[in-house]
């Protein structure tokens, strides 16, 4: 999470969010950082600036289960976190699987831990496919002041190695996929 003047940008897992800070920091806008006993992505309800506006950004559960799959078996499995502990696998299909079967839903289920709900949503929730122009629009609502060059300009930050590790869907598992985080898809128009 980071704490802006006029803002809060809380960092929802593999949705660019370190892109987003080092754009933040790059443009010009004086923030801190917050993250309380070391959690790595605190919650809406860690938010240290309740009446700031506060924003965030989601990505499609199809973009998101191969990122984070391409993440760990670039970077490190983490047992202290359910999905790595229940679902880590050597290969893109039986971690999806493991994900859909053992803990159905879960993006769909954690994302209000940081957007709100349907019925209180945060101030703007932006989409990762759009992420250049949801931060500068994000950023222009809260009422800062930055540097829109700065932001265009950033190159991509902490890319998983996609050519040692492609991640395709068959047909089924991404039906399958599209079943069980609904919930996501149907709240972000995907």
């Amino acid at each position: 999470m980071l704490i802006l003047p006029n803002s809060c940008f809380l960092h929802v897992p593999k949705t660019g969010g370190s892109w987003v800070k080092t754009a933040i920091l790059a443009s010009g806008i004086q923030c801190e950082a917050f993250s309380p006993g070391g959690n790595h992505h605190p919650g809406l309800n860690e938010c240290p600036a309740p009446d700031k506006f506060k924003f965030a950004f989601v990505r499609h559960p199809l973009g998101l289960y191969r990122s984070y799959w391409q993440y760990k078996m670039t970077y490190g499995w983490d047992n202290r976190s359910a999905i790595d502990e229940y679902c880590h696998a050597d290969n893109f299909d039986a971690f999806v699987t493991r994900v859909i079967t053992r803990m159905p839903g879960v993006y769909s289920q954690s994302i209000a831990d940081f957007v709100g709900t349907e019925q209180q949503p945060i101030d703007f929730i932006g989409k990762y496919e759009s992420l250049v122009e949801d931060l500068i629009k994000a950023l222009t609502m809260a009422g800062c002041r930055f540097s829109e060059n700065a932001i265009r300009a950033l190159p991509p930050i902490n890319v998983s190695n996609k050519e040692a590790f492609p991640a395709e869907y068959s047909p089924e598992l991404e039906a399958a996929v599209l079943r069980t985080e609904a919930g996501i898809i149907n709240r972000f128009n995907y």
